[in-house]
């Protein structure tokens, strides 16, 4: 799992415009793959930090043990590192998106970033986890190649999956539905058309939801390491740019 990849740690870097963003990755992953945003970002003056979400150390044994409050704990724990700022963004790579509409309202944030957050899994054997976790601990994986070969030192792919950690990947998503609804605040929904973990409908869904802006792009459900990242980056950073022009 994630310690493997180069560059897996944590991260943080101190920037001067005022502004914070906590950087969430996504299931099985780890915060190196947000070091390119996050670095375009400190550049223009923010202060980023990274954290590594709980369970995310590198055994399916670690990811049995931990759920989604020790998740939403990490990116609280977070957000309150740098909630001196004038204001804190949440961005959330997939269940790092989920974990950041549960984590908006208690941590005051100013906006949302999602990337590629499910609403509906395409693998649909993980809805079955919930039931299968006492009787299944563990099930194979379907490895993926790095969606850019030149990053493959950032890339992880696990070989296993814990059945517990996936049955709370999947309550994760129906809470973050639900307080989705009672969110009001800048949201921004990224949503990669070729998306193969997360149906595509998920985007549209979730925007509509969050009452924010929905953009297409282009990829693989790991936008931040696809060659098309650029634009994403763009996105993220308009994004957070419109947000501090506000009054």
């Amino acid at each position: 799992m994630a310690p493997t990849a180069a560059g897996a740690a944590p991260f943080r870097l101190e920037g001067g415009n005022g502004d914070a963003v906590v950087l969430v990755h996504g299931y099985t992953g780890h915060p190196g793959h947000f070091r390119m945003l996050g670095d375009l970002l400190w550049r223009r003056g923010y202060t980023v930090v990274a954290p590594l979400l709980a369970g995310h150390r590198g055994s399916v044994e670690e990811m049995a043990r931990v759920g989604w409050r020790d998740w939403l704990v990490s990116v609280e724990a977070a957000a309150e590192s740098v909630a001196c700022h004038r204001r804190v963004h949440l961005v959330g790579l997939s269940l790092g998106g989920l974990l950041s509409i549960l984590a908006a309202g208690p941590t005051a944030a100013a906006s949302l970033v999602t990337i590629n957050s499910p609403v509906l899994l395409r693998r649909t054997r993980a809805y079955l986890a919930p039931l299968a976790r006492r009787f299944v601990p563990s099930y194979p994986a379907e490895v993926d190649p790095p969606p850019d070969p030149d990053l493959a030192d950032l890339w992880t792919s696990p070989d296993r999956h814990s059945t517990a950690a996936v049955a709370e990947l999947v309550e994760t998503i129906g809470r973050a539905w639900v307080a989705a609804g009672r969110l009001r605040r800048p949201a921004l929904v990224a949503q990669s058309r070729d998306d193969t973990t997360v149906r595509p409908v998920s985007g549209r869904l979730l925007a509509a939801r969050l009452g924010g802006r929905l953009e297409w792009i282009s990829g693989a459900h790991n936008a931040l390491l696809d060659p098309s990242r650029d634009r994403l980056h763009e996105l993220v950073l308009d994004h957070l740019e419109s947000v501090r022009r506000r009054p």
